[in-house]
């Protein structure tokens, strides 16, 4: 049988779905092999011990956590001396996700590829992160290599698949060489505030030079960012020294009140072991203003009258009332009090000891939904031999006030019951200190999307206004227009009627019977004594009257004197019947 060569054809939608499979395969390999990139057997290369003076930040639904100091144990013996892990940190976790905050971080932890390594990006400590508009801006921190100059930061674009590494420029009176400052992203305002520090001098830029930190120096200095589409201005707004104090590693939080939002800044370290809490020092951002508001409480815990340096803060709402929880510091000890809530407007601190507060020291905290207050990193402050034996995350509910492990919680936020008294009170339990600040405070706060929408539909209102206001003004020119018109015609009319009354008392005088109608008079129709439908005012109607609320009706024109009332122009009286 001799061989043929046959053809076969393939149909065009089984061809589509070989490669529609392939793609898919293709992605889903893609997607395993990030994963696997990011998290591996486990984020760190040892056994956890701390992670501190790192910087936090959530785009979407990416917590991202960037820089500071890695401390890991790599060997089996818990005498083995821990190790600082070099390079740039950086890990992230997905808030849209489940899971259980236990002492495995590898389960919700994620390490993203480090930027370090092509010696791109420069390792950061401390500083401050800011999103906008899906980017982070990183100002101030020290730069543990590859130093850059002092006006130039870097900021990053976090994707599904990567992160895009860029840098910005600063100028005018803001450099980037600043440390141990406190920081706040006001994203409703569309900017980012950094305060205090201390100063850096940049030292070089190669893997061998570092910024130097002038650790003798403490400042009160403001740096606001404003971001907008066409880029990022800097300001820096030096604070009175008798209103907001130097200070370092404070804590800086956006309060929505007054009309642009107010910041608080509370505790850190003076260089003399005080800080600010018994004193608050608050700035008003509409008005570029600081105050001072005196607090009342008790923030003693055994022998520490507050919880120092090294704390972290959250700031939830409820209504009028504002609620600061910061957790840890540098002066508790194991079974102190770690946490402590600042009631405002009441302006009144209270403390809460529990023995299931693990204690951390330069932890990061974030408040992810209504009540789940994430407290990240740190360090214990009970020795660092064993590596602290703390979680690298505990979750705080901040209404129950509880350490809970399930996460997320959609609850809705209820302040607890040690502060619901306080929160009833809508003025500050010893009055306010700075007088001005009570009219702020009492300001209705506005978003800077709410203000801008709200200033367009001013401006909308106004040009609408305007245009309808000429439309009118047109409307009632030409009303006035047609009245002097309709009454010259009138008067117009008049005299034609008086002239047609005088032609025919002389034709009547000369003719004493007018056999047919004369042109312009009823028709041989009519008889003596019929008139169809006679006008009461003498002469025809022009159409209902138009009225407006602002024109004052003209009265009607009276009729011809030389007419009876109720004799119509086309009917003289003068002629037979």
């Amino acid at each position: 049988m001799p061989y043929t060569k046959s053809r076969s054809s393939m149909p065009l939608t089984t061809v589509l779905s070989l490669l529609i499979t392939a793609g898919s395969s293709l992605l889903a390999a893609t997607a395993a092999e990030l994963v696997e990139r990011q998290i591996g057997s486990s984020p760190f290369s040892g056994q956890f011990c701390d992670y501190t003076s790192f910087q936090t930040s959530i785009v979407g639904s990416r917590l991202l956590m960037f820089g500071g100091n890695l401390t890991i144990n790599k060997g089996t013996n818990t005498k083995e001396k821990r190790e600082l892990e070099p390079g740039f940190q950086f890990f992230s976790m997905f808030l849209n996700e489940t899971f259980q905050a236990t002492s495995n971080a590898s389960t919700y932890l994620r390490r993203e590829p480090d930027p370090a390594a092509d010696k791109r990006i420069a390792s950061m400590r401390d500083g401050g992160a800011f999103s906008y508009n899906g980017d982070i801006y990183f100002y101030g921190g020290e730069q543990l290599f590859n130093a850059g100059a002092d006006d130039t930061i870097y900021k990053c674009t976090p994707t599904s698949r990567n992160i895009v590494w860029n840098s910005a420029s600063i100028s005018g009176n803001v450099r980037r060489t600043i440390t141990k400052g406190a920081s706040v992203d006001a994203s409703t305002e569309n900017k980012g505030f950094y305060f205090g520090g201390q100063d850096i001098i940049a030292k070089g830029a190669d893997d061998s030079q570092a910024d130097l930190v002038l650790n003798n120096t403490f400042l009160n200095n403001l740096v606001v960012m404003s971001f907008t589409p066409e880029g990022q201005e800097f300001t820096n707004i030096t604070a009175p020294v008798t209103r907001a104090r130097p200070l370092a590693q404070s804590n800086l939080l956006f309060v929505p009140a007054g009309k642009e939002g107010i910041l608080v800044n509370l505790g850190g370290d003076d260089g003399n072991g005080g800080g600010a809490w018994e004193d608050l020092q608050v700035f008003d951002i509409g008005s570029s203003t600081w105050f001072n508001q005196k607090t009342r409480g008790n923030l003693t815990s055994g022998r520490s009258r507050n919880p120092g340096s090294g704390t972290c803060s959250v700031i939830a709402s409820d209504g009028d009332n504002h609620f600061i929880y910061v957790y840890g510091g540098s002066n508790r000890a194991p079974g102190q009090s770690q946490l402590a809530i600042l009631t405002i407007p009441a302006f009144q601190w209270f403390t809460i000891t529990n023995q299931d507060y693990p204690s951390k020291v330069n932890a990061q905290c974030q408040l992810v939904g209504e009540r789940q207050m994430l407290i990240l990193g740190g360090r214990s402050s009970d020795g660092r031999g064993d590596c602290g034996g703390n979680s690298f995350l505990e979750i705080l509910d901040i209404s129950s006030l509880d350490i809970v492990s399930n996460f997320p919680d959609s609850t809705p936020f209820t302040p607890p019951p040690l502060v619901r008294t306080a929160a009833n009170s809508s003025n500050p339990l010893d009055g306010w200190t700075d007088p001005a600040l009570r009219g702020l405070y009492e300001t209705q706060y506005q978003t800077y999307a709410e203000r801008t929408r709200g200033s367009s539909k001013s401006d909308k209102a106004a040009i609408i206004g305007g245009v309808v206001g000429g439309v009118a003004g047109v409307i009632i020119l030409g009303i006035v227009a047609v009245f002097f018109i309709m009454k010259s015609h009138r008067k117009k009319s008049a005299r034609d009627v008086k002239e047609a009354v005088a032609e025919v008392k002389r034709s009547s005088a000369a003719q004493p019977f007018l056999g047919q109608p004369s042109p312009g008079f009823p028709s041989p129709g009519f008889t003596s004594g019929e008139y169809p439908q006679a006008y009461q005012q003498g002469y025809p109607p022009v159409g209902p009257p138009y009225k407006d609320d602002y024109i004052v009706e003209a009265p009607p024109n009276p009729a011809p004197a030389e007419l009876p009332p109720v004799t119509p122009a086309t009917r003289p009286t003068e002629l037979p019947s």
